[in-house]
């Protein structure tokens, strides 16, 4: 599954970068004009608002399947294995779910804006292939949270297996606490 999901959060995030170029290199061009020939960019404030679109939710899906996003754990890492696991795995099924429905909505709105034409003012750009873009790097951000369910479950299984096996053999607990004791 990281391997799928690999993929479409690279070329969002590569879509990102671009979009972040372009943007420089526009507003550059636009200065310059401004102050060498008094004439500025038509159209500048359409393509840097949609260029935002693709540099904000672009790179979102690989931050997500990197794991740089921000998330506040401080005191989650002071929680047992057990507790943390399970707070993990609601997590990532809340987040998981919540945007899915974030990418359904703007799955709607580009389709709204598509049937009622919405453009930009100057360049006439219709917002659609941007909601749709937006819909799309959200959907690949809900399936990273939703593929780490299944491992963070597996995690969550192994857990009573361990205790199974130190209650069934108290002798080798003791020998490994003994170890424990020595060494420090």
């Amino acid at each position: 599954m990281n391997k799928a999901l690999s993929y479409p959060s690279n070329l969002a995030s590569a879509a990102a970068m671009v979009a972040m170029v372009f943007v420089v290199v526009a507003v550059v061009v636009d200065v310059c004009l401004r102050y060498f020939l008094r004439s500025p960019l038509l159209g500048l404030w359409d393509i840097c608002t949609l260029a935002f679109c693709i540099i904000v939710w672009g790179p979102m899906a690989m931050a997500a399947f990197k794991g740089s996003h921000v998330a506040m754990t401080f005191l989650v890492d002071k929680l047992p294995r057990l507790p943390r696991l399970s707070l993990e795995l609601v997590v990532n099924l809340v987040s998981g779910g919540i945007l899915g429905i974030i990418s359904w909505r703007l799955l709607v709105q580009a389709i709204l804006l598509g049937e009622t034409k919405v453009q930009t003012g100057v360049l006439r750009i219709s917002y659609e292939p941007f909601a749709c873009f937006a819909a799309f790097s959200v959907a690949v951000m809900a399936l990273v949270f939703l593929a780490r369910v299944p491992e963070t479950v597996g995690k969550i299984r192994k857990e009573p297996q361990t205790v199974g096996k130190i209650q069934e053999a108290p002798e080798t607990a003791g020998k490994i606490e003994k170890i424990k004791g020595s060494s420090v």
